[in-house]
């Protein structure tokens, strides 16, 4: 999104006018788009193809449910209806569905690929709700809950976000940015730490025994926070990240908490 319409976007909810005037130029190198997903506090439209948690996840007849590792299926997260979107990244453009699936050893394994699932869809032609299969662990979700999008804002990187720039008057992260970096589950903006910077592949040490980043590492373009309303927690009010590699479309799922 080119500059002047990421200034016509509403601001960070937390960015007051004289922060704004005081962090003018740390803004101008350091903004981005974002769309926050709201869950719950509306009257549901009941269309299940619309952005929900928890719920009945559109399926095709035949398509098998995920599976993990140990042979159990995953439980379903969330569906995110990217087509109604008003704004979302360059690289889910095309998409109309994005539904995200976590198996039981989720956490302990360090979200490893096979507990979870992502399933990317470009329409929803001829698919129907499915219901959740039994899931022998502590369900992640205590409660379905319809969401949607709200209008697009502007977002800004945490102090540990390697894409973060400062000013040449500035020579570090500005006290009063801290918090301008959404938690709320969202689609694109800059993903909002709670431990560290986000990797979702570990580093590689080179030659000179300096870790750098995976020349593999993903393009991070949405996080799924933890929902109350859904009773959504991930350990303790996480934050699950989800990156994908733009030369091979592979995803990667990163997961960071209190």
């Amino acid at each position: 999104m080119d500059s002047s319409r990421l200034a016509s976007l509403a601001p960070s909810p937390e960015l007051t006018p004289e922060i704004a005037q005081e962090l003018a130029p740390w803004l101008a190198l350091n903004t981005s788009a974002c769309c926050v997903l709201e869950v719950g506090g509306f009257r549901p439209s009941g269309d299940p193809a619309a952005s929900h948690f928890g719920l009945s996840p559109l399926m095709a007849t035949n398509e098998a449910w995920p599976i993990d590792s140990a042979g159990q299926p995953m439980q379903f997260i969330a569906q995110l209806n990217l087509e109604q979107a008003p704004w979302k990244p360059k690289a889910l453009q095309g998409f109309a569905l994005l539904q995200f699936f976590v198996g039981e050893k989720f956490i302990e394994s360090g979200c490893d690929p096979e507990t979870w699932a992502i399933r990317l869809r470009q329409d929803i032609v001829g698919l129907t709700p499915r219901e959740q299969p039994l899931f022998r662990d502590d369900a992640w979700i205590g409660k379905g809950f319809e969401a949607r999008w709200l209008a697009p804002q502007q977002d800004h990187p945490c102090y540990d976000d390697s894409g973060m720039r400062l000013p040449e008057d500035m020579p570090e992260f500005p006290d009063d940015a801290h918090g301008l970096c959404s938690g709320r589950t969202k689609l694109g903006g800059y993903a909002r730490s709670l431990q560290h910077e986000i990797a979702f592949l570990r580093a590689i040490e080179d030659e000179d025994g300096n870790w750098q980043p995976s020349p593999d590492e993903p393009e991070y373009l949405l996080q799924i926070d933890s929902e109350a309303k859904a009773g959504l927690n991930w350990v303790d009010g996480g934050i699950v990240y989800l990156g994908r590699n733009p030369a091979t479309g592979q995803w990667s799922v990163h997961c960071q908490f209190y």
